[in-house]
C-alpha cells in the first residue's frame, strides 16, 4: 500500500463548522492511524471569487492543521453534462499527482457520481462513497419553496436517482450516516449491506465530554449559574425548524422561571429578531461561537435541544449536534423519526422523544428528565455518548481504506 495515495473530496467549500468537524477532524483522525489525506474542494465559482480572501484564509488554515495538501477548484454546474465532464477531468487529474493507486473518499452524492465516471475508466481509481441522507428529499422540498413545476422537479429527480445509482455501482465501499439510510438504498438502488457500514456523525472525544472546570467557568462568564440553560447551537433559515424550537423554549421558560436559552450560531441576526419577538427579554443569549468554542458551551449546558420536521429528508439524518449533546453528557429534547438518533435517545434514556413540538409534551419530559441527579444523568448520558466518538471509529475507518487500497 506504500504507493497509494488517498484524497477526501468535497463538492462544496471550506466553510467552517461542519466541515471543521465532519471532514478535518476525521483526516486527523484517520491520520493518527497510519492514513493520510489531501483534501480537495470542488466548490461553486461564484462564492470562491466572492469570499476569495476566506477561502484563501481557511485553506491555509486547514492544510496547517492536516498537514496534507488542500486545493480549492472551481466546479461550476457539477450536476449538469458539461459541468460533470469538467469536474470529473479534474478530480481524474489527482492520478497524475500519485504514483500508484488514488484512493478518495467521496463526501456526498456528487462528488460520488463524478467518482464513479473516473473509475469507469481508471484501474488505479478507487472511492468510497460516503452517503450523508435523502439529496432527492431535499431536492423537492427547496423545489417546492420555489415553485418549480411537478414535471420538471420529477425530471430532475430521475436524474438525481440514476446518478446515485452509478456512485454506488461504481464504488468500492459505501459508508451511510443511518441504518434508514442503508435500508433505503438498499431498497432504492439494490445496495449490497455487505458492502456498506453505517458510520454515525461523530464528534471528537478529547474536545466533547462532561467537564466540571470548564463547566463552572463557562456558567460564570455567562452569568448563569442559578440558571438551567438550553443550548441549541446550529443555523437558522428554510431547513430549519426555529420557529417550533422557539415555540417549545418558551413553553419550558414559562412553566419555570430559571430556564434559559443559550443559542450558538454564525445567524446571529435572523436569531436575534426571532427571539424578540417569541422569547422573553433577559431569558436568552445569542453567541456567535466558533467550532472549538462550542464545546465549551455545551459544557455550560443542561438540556440539548434537536428538532425537526417530519419529512423524508429527516427520517434519514444524524445531526452532528446530537453526538456533542449526548457525548458531553446532555440529555437531548428530540423529535420522533430523525434517523437512528431518536430510537437511541428512546432506548438509552438520553433525553426525551417529543411526537410533535408540543410545548405541554415538553414540560412533561424535562420534568420527567429533572428527577433524575443532574451528576448521575450527565456521567450516564455521556458513557452512552462514547459510542459515538470519532476515536471508536476512526481504526475500522483506516483499515478499510487499506482494503480498498490494496484490493485487486
Amino acid at each position: 500500500m506504500s504507493d497509494a495515495r488517498f484524497v477526501f473530496a468535497v463538492g462544496e467549500g471550506p466553510d467552517a463548522t461542519v466541515i471543521d468537524s465532519q471532514v478535518v477532524d476525521a483526516i486527523l483522525a484517520v491520520g493518527r492511524e497510519g492514513i493520510h489525506f489531501d483534501l480537495l474542494f470542488l466548490a461553486n465559482p461564484g462564492p470562491m471569487w466572492r469570499q476569495r480572501a476566506y477561502y484563501a484564509k481557511r485553506r491555509t488554515e486547514i492544510a496547517a492543521r492536516i498537514g496534507g495538501s488542500v486545493r480549492i477548484l472551481a466546479t461550476p454546474h457539477k450536476r449538469s453534462r458539461v459541468g460533470a465532464a469538467w469536474a470529473s477531468a479534474l478530480l481524474a487529474r489527482e492520478l497524475a499527482r500519485s504514483n500508484g493507486r488514488l484512493v478518495v473518499h467521496a463526501r456526498t452524492d456528487v462528488p460520488a457520481a463524478l467518482a464513479s465516471r473516473v473509475a469507469a475508466r481508471h484501474p488505479r481509481f478507487r472511492y468510497l462513497y460516503d452517503a450523508r441522507g435523502d439529496a432527492e428529499g431535499e431536492y423537492r422540498l427547496d423545489a417546492a419553496r420555489s415553485g418549480v413545476a411537478p414535471e420538471l422537479v420529477e425530471a430532475e429527480v430521475e436524474r438525481r436517482l440514476a446518478a446515485r445509482q452509478a456512485a454506488i455501482d461504481g464504488a468500492a465501499h459505501v459508508l451511510c450516516v443511518s441504518t434508514v439510510l442503508r435500508d433505503r438504498l438498499v431498497a432504492l438502488h439494490g445496495l449490497d449491506p455487505a458492502r456498506c457500514t453505517v458510520v454515525p456523525c461523530v464528534a471528537d472525544a478529547e474536545k466533547f465530554g462532561p467537564n466540571d472546570s470548564e463547566r463552572g467557568q463557562a456558567r460564570r462568564a455567562l452569568g448563569v449559574e442559578d440558571r438551567f440553560v438550553v443550548v441549541y447551537p446550529g443555523r437558522f433559515g428554510a431547513w430549519h425548524y426555529n420557529e417550533e424550537t422557539f415555540a417549545v423554549v418558551r413553553g419550558l421558560m414559562d412553566a419555570d422561571p430559571s430556564v434559559f436559552f443559550l443559542i450558538l450560531t454564525p445567524d446571529a441576526e435572523a436569531a436575534a429578531a426571532l427571539a424578540e419577538r417569541m422569547l422573553p427579554e433577559g431569558r436568552y443569549a445569542i453567541r456567535a461561537a466558533r467550532h472549538d468554542e462550542v464545546p465549551r458551551y455545551l459544557c455550560a449546558a443542561d438540556l440539548g435541544i434537536l428538532l425537526r420536521a417530519p419529512d423524508p429528508l429527516n427520517e434519514v439524518a444524524c445531526p452532528t449536534k446530537f453526538a456533542e449533546y449526548v457525548m458531553t453528557g446532555l440529555p437531548v429534547l428530540i423529535s420522533a423519526g430523525i434517523g437512528d438518533c431518536s430510537p437511541l435517545v428512546e432506548r438509552e434514556r438520553a433525553g426525551a422523544v417529543l411526537a410533535a413540538p408540543d410545548p405541554r409534551a415538553a414540560v412533561a419530559a424535562l420534568a420527567a428528565i429533572r428527577s433524575e441527579p443532574d451528576d448521575a444523568r450527565r456521567a450516564r448520558i455521556a458513557a452512552v455518548g462514547q459510542r459515538l466518538s470519532r476515536q471508536r471509529y476512526a481504526r475500522d475507518m483506516a483499515a478499510l481504506y487499506r482494503r480498498i487500497a490494496e484490493a485487486p
